[in-house]
């Protein structure tokens, strides 16, 4: 049994982004208690969050700045 910390600290997500889960029904806590989640449900969860997409998105004003937008684009991605 994880404890909320753990959970997030795992998942890489806020206590908030947990409490949003559980009120979604994605994960289910285990009331012991106190609020613990089983591993098989975190691992289960993980692999959701994990294929999550992230879109990028930056703009330049104008064609001579094209340096620019390649150093946003180069920021973005790490």
């Amino acid at each position: 049994m994880l404890r909320l910390k753990e959970v997030c600290e795992r998942l890489g997500i806020s206590y908030a982004t947990l409490r949003e889960y559980v009120r979604r029904g994605w994960i289910k806590p285990v009331e012991s208690g106190r609020c613990r989640f089983r591993e098989e449900d975190v691992e289960r969860l993980d692999g959701i969050v994990k294929s999550e997409k992230v879109i990028l998105y930056d703009r330049v004003s104008s064609s001579t700045q094209r340096d620019d937008l390649e150093r946003q684009v180069k920021a973005l991605e790490e």
